[in-house]
């Protein structure tokens, strides 16, 4: 299906909401805007999917025991039905339980961050040491008195599958979409927002910021400082080792002290991944990147980085340092300075919703982000818990 329409044939047309940037949020917020009966338009400054900005590599982590905080389960249960109902609306699974274990040495605050919001909101896991890790899995390396936390729903979703199925359904629903067209200048009027971008200006009753890497430029000075990072995915072959198959191993993260921890997630063959992507297992650094342009992405991954983030992987997966390097690639990160994410109403303009500043960990939230961002520019305010996540918060 061919979602594109040209700027000649909407720009007269009135919208409800625009939406910018189709990435993770961005799309999710126009297929739930579109699904109420919304006329809506998304534009993105490239084709999505794409792998220019932080929404790509083939699988992102998901999981409820959220060490981060336990604010973020009840959003993440909602967000496990979205990618649930997306899959069965576009006939196309997105969602993959691997299970994932997680942790560290004594202390760690993976595994204790992981079992406060499991106590909080009743989540099963399974508390065990760096020995049961390896009895379980002998994949991995750990010393034998890690503190390890295991969760049967963890796993993984398909960041490219998911922003194609949320557009196809979106345009379905009556959606239209600009693409290539980047923003270079928007505003509200008493009537509701404007928008230029590529070769027309838009209006509408309300607009979405989604633009991921690119809403430093878009907000200014409003809300917390976001920070675009440049991160580094490298692909590790299997070599055909079945041992190394998501049936046969789960996704992992290990906490490395002081600095940026480690994790993969196992080889994906044959669930459909992007042309060109790397096959074998996906390991990365979480955080820890330069900052950076967005373009910057473009620039060849070092020998350097990549050599680290095989090394931190391999002193925890067995045989991970003999195989070849599949591939790497880059990932930006945009960063907000506490990691939570912004999602909330423009502090100036309440005809304006915005969300940024996802830290590397936001992906696994896009269903549920975008259904707050479908209630904020229809309604104003949304009964889901994200008020933690406000741009006006202290």
């Amino acid at each position: 299906m061919d979602s594109s329409v040209t700027a000649s044939s909407v720009r007269s047309r009135p919208f409800d909401v625009i939406v910018v940037g189709l990435g993770a949020m961005g799309s999710c917020a126009l297929e739930a805007l579109a699904r109420r009966g919304k006329r809506v338009l998304g534009i993105d400054r490239f084709d999505p999917p794409h792998d220019l900005g932080s929404s790509h590599g083939g699988s992102r982590v998901i999981r409820l025991s959220y060490f981060e905080r336990p604010e973020y389960v009840p959003l993440l249960r909602r967000a496990y039905d979205g990618f649930d109902r997306l899959s069965r609306d576009s006939g196309e699974k997105l969602r993959f339980e691997t299970g994932l274990v997680a942790g560290g040495a004594y202390g760690n605050p993976v595994s204790a961050g992981m079992l406060r919001s499991a106590r909080e909101h009743d989540l099963m896991v399974d508390a065990m040491d760096g020995r049961e890790l390896m009895r379980r899995f002998p994949q991995f390396s750990v010393p034998a008195n890690w503190e390890i936390v295991m969760e049967q729903q963890g796993g993984f979703v398909r960041p490219e599958a998911v922003i194609r199925s949320a557009l196809a359904l979106a345009v379905r629903s009556g959606a239209s979409i600009e693409r290539n067209a980047p923003v270079t200048s928007w505003g509200v009027n008493g009537h509701g927002a404007w928008v230029e971008a590529g070769h027309g200006r838009f209006e509408a009753s309300a607009l979405v910021l989604a633009g991921g890497a690119w809403m430093p430029q878009l907000m200014g000075s409003v809300g917390p400082k976001l920070e675009p990072t440049r991160q580094t995915i490298v692909w590790i072959d299997d070599a055909g080792d079945p041992a190394w198959g998501h049936e046969a191993m789960p996704v992992w993260l290990f906490d490395r002290g002081e600095q940026p921890a480690v994790y993969g997630v196992p080889p994906s063959a044959g669930m459909g991944l992007p042309q060109g992507l790397p096959q074998g297992m996906k390991v990365g650094l979480h955080g820890g990147g330069p900052v950076v342009r967005p373009e910057q992405i473009r620039e060849v991954p070092s020998a350097e980085i990549v050599a680290e983030t095989v090394a931190a992987a391999a002193e925890r997966i067995v045989g991970a340092g003999t195989r070849a390097v599949a591939g790497a690639k880059h990932c930006l990160y945009t960063m907000s300075p506490d990691t939570d994410f912004v999602v909330g109403l423009h502090p100036a303009h309440p005809q304006v919703a915005i969300a940024g500043g996802f830290s590397g960990h936001g992906f696994k939230f896009a269903p549920v982000i975008g259904e707050a961002l479908a209630d904020l520019a229809t309604k104003g305010k949304t009964t889901l818990p994200i008020g933690f996540l406000s741009p006006t918060r202290s």
